[in-house]
């Protein structure tokens, strides 16, 4: 069956992490493995503490004593939860939950090496980015994971996806996506898919490259009700902004490309600001691994 990982490293909010996977697993029809890691090594490295910092403060090593304790009582509060959750809510999903002290990066090379359709769902808050020092480097794991990472704000439940805005690059690759967005949704009714694209300026030919881009969505990707918003900001980013505003949706989809559209809007730089800045779940795909 197919997997929807729920990475953990924090006990912020994670009951409302928990529901929310528990409630995507069962609209998308996907078991849920909840896994909670806590990455000692990382934490107890230089880069955790950061290299210009000359001595060891207090607020870290706090926040390392709280990061300790959470993972202490990790695995009894998620099946807490997880019994609570079944009792009010008595849906069929398989469930697996697991604590250990690892490499983050590592658990998930592993494991996708071993299961092959897997969403990895996340928090997008980071308790690693909390030293006075400011100099925390954690691997941005959006970057470099090899699967969909749908990342989840973590203070509301998720339920059901019903408006979902796709921001297009007008690329071969975002039909790749869309049929992968497709094949989660294939069989639920109802929800419609705004496919957005920003353009600053649009002469005859970019017209007709838009309207061509429309009609070939709706001729090969069919699960969806479709509606199309060409935006003219000046950047990827505020056109973005623009149509979330307007559109309202209950998940963003973001493919992550080496050229084009989302180029700048995904640098290292700017990932941060697409995963939090809506405070709406978004899903991230990555040009590279649409290939595969």
């Amino acid at each position: 069956m197919k997997t929807n990982l729920l990475l953990l490293d924090s006990l912020r909010n994670v009951e409302t992490l928990i529901y929310s996977g528990f409630s995507l697993s069962n609209q998308l029809n996907r078991k849920l493995r909840i896994v909670y890691i806590y990455d000692f090594n990382w934490i107890s490295s230089g880069e955790f503490v950061g290299a210009v910092a000359p001595t060891i403060d207090a607020k870290y090593l706090s926040l390392e004593k709280e990061i300790k304790k959470d993972f202490e009582i990790a695995e009894s509060k998620i099946k807490e939860i997880t019994t609570e959750y079944f009792a009010s809510n008595p849906i069929n999903v398989p469930f697996e939950v697991e604590v250990a002290e690892v490499s983050r990066l590592d658990y998930m090379k592993k494991y996708l090496h071993d299961e092959k359709d897997v969403i990895l769902l996340m928090s997008n808050y980071n308790s690693y980015a909390d030293t006075s020092s400011g100099q925390v480097k954690y691997p941005n794991i959006i970057d470099v994971v090899g699967c969909p990472v749908l990342v989840l704000p973590d203070d509301y439940k998720i339920h059901d996806f019903n408006k979902i805005v796709y921001a297009s690059a007008l690329h071969e690759e975002d039909l790749m996506a869309m049929r992968h967005l497709s094949g989660l949704f294939a069989k639920a009714k109802g929800k419609v898919l705004t496919v957005f694209h920003n353009e600053k300026l649009v002469d005859f030919e970019e017209e007709l490259k838009w309207r061509g881009f429309q009609s070939v969505v709706q001729n090969t990707v069919n699960t969806f009700t479709y509606t199309f918003n060409l935006t003219h900001e000046k950047d990827a980013r505020e056109g973005l902004d623009t149509i979330v505003e307007k559109e309202d949706p209950d998940l963003i989809v973001l493919l992550k490309e080496k050229k084009g559209f989302f180029k700048e809007v995904f640098s290292s730089s700017e990932t941060r600001y697409a995963v939090t800045h809506f405070d709406k779940p978004v899903l991230v795909y990555h040009e590279e691994n649409l290939h595969k």
